[in-house]
C-alpha cells in the first residue's frame, strides 16, 4: 500500500511540475490546504476521490492514469488507420443531426457549452464552434486527434480536445448540449445504463442531448468494417433512456455508407431530447 501511496505521489509531483504549477496553486484550485498536496506527493496520503476528476482536469491527464500510471490514451482506436490518411474519413460537412441542434435552439449557441463524444476527426465539433458553441471534443484516437488539430487550423476556430476514451471518462461540468454521432456501439452492454444516467445528470436544465446510434435489423447485413467490441441498439433503446425527458426528435432510418471502400446500409436511431427537470438522473 505504501509503495502505491508512493508512486501516486511521484506521478502527481512530475504532473504539477510538467504544467508549472506550485503546491500553492493546486491546492488553491482545488480548495485544500497546500499541506494536503505536500502529503500526497509525499506518499503518506491520498486526495479524497470527489477530488480525482478535478485533479486530472487540472493535471490534463484520465483518472485512471492518476491511479495507475496506465491510460487508454495512445492505445490504437478503431479507425487510427484512416485518420492517418490525408484525406478526412468522414468528410468535413456536418452531419444533419448537428445540423438539427442548431436549427432547434434558433440562434442562441453563443458561449453555450458543447460535449462531442467521440468527435472523430472533428466535422461536427469544429460545425458547433463555427456555430459559437465552447466545444469540448472527446476523443481516443491519436491520428483522430491530429485531424481535429488540423481541421481547426484549416478552419480558424478552436474546439478543447479531451484526448480520453470515452468509456468510463468522467466529466467535471455540466453542458448545454451532449452530442454524440455513431460513436456510443463502443459502449460495453452493461455500462450503457450507467452512461446515460451520467450524460443525463451532466446536462444543464433545459439543455439536451443529441445522438445518433446504429441499430439492428434483420434485413441489414453487418457493416464490413464493423469491430468486435461495437454493439447494436435495439429499437426503442434511445426512447426508454430519455423516456423522463421532452423528446423533440426520434427517428429510425436506413442510410447509405461507404466506409472501408464498399457501399453498405446502416439501420440508425436519431433522438434530441431536452432536460425539463432538476433531477439527479439514474442517481
Amino acid at each position: 500500500m505504501c509503495n502505491t501511496y508512493n508512486e501516486f505521489g511521484r506521478r502527481i509531483a512530475s504532473l504539477r511540475k510538467e504544467k508549472g504549477y506550485t503546491q500553492e496553486k493546486i491546492s488553491s484550485m482545488l480548495n485544500v490546504t497546500p499541506q494536503a498536496i505536500s502529503k500526497w506527493e509525499q506518499g503518506n496520503a491520498l486526495p479524497d476521490t470527489l477530488l480525482l476528476p478535478l485533479l486530472s482536469k487540472l493535471l490534463n491527464v484520465s483518472i485512471d492514469y492518476l491511479l495507475t500510471g496506465e491510460s487508454s490514451v495512445g492505445k490504437a482506436g478503431p479507425y487510427d488507420g484512416e485518420y492517418q490518411k490525408e484525406a478526412f474519413y468522414w468528410g468535413i460537412q456536418p452531419s444533419e443531426l448537428a445540423e438539427q441542434i442548431v436549427d432547434i435552439l434558433q440562434g442562441d449557441t453563443a458561449n453555450k457549452r458543447l460535449l462531442d463524444v467521440g468527435s472523430g476527426e472533428g466535422r461536427d465539433a469544429i460545425y458547433f464552434a463555427k456555430c459559437g458553441f465552447q466545444v469540448d471534443a472527446l476523443e481516443i484516437s491519436t491520428p483522430g486527434i491530429e485531424k481535429i488539430k488540423q481541421y481547426s487550423q484549416l478552419s480558424g476556430y478552436s474546439v478543447n480536445i479531451l484526448h480520453a476514451d470515452m468509456i468510463g471518462y468522467e466529466m467535471s461540468e455540466d453542458y448545454d448540449v451532449l452530442y454524440s454521432h455513431g460513436s456510443l456501439q463502443f459502449l460495453p452492454l452493461e455500462q450503457r445504463r450507467k452512461h446515460f444516467d451520467k450524460y443525463k445528470q451532466r446536462t444543464k436544465l433545459g439543455g439536451l442531448n443529441a445522438h445518433l446510434i446504429f441499430v439492428e435489423k434483420p434485413f441489414v447485413k453487418m457493416a464490413p468494417d464493423w469491430e468486435k467490441n461495437e454493439f447494436f441498439y435495439q429499437s426503442g433503446d434511445l426512447a426508454r433512456y430519455y423516456h423522463d425527458w421532452e423528446i423533440l426528435r426520434c427517428e429510425e432510418s436506413i442510410i447509405d455508407c461507404n466506409s472501408a471502400g464498399v457501399p453498405h446500409r446502416h439501420a440508425v436511431n436519431r433522438i434530441i431530447a431536452r432536460k425539463i427537470n432538476a433531477t439527479r438522473d439514474g442517481f
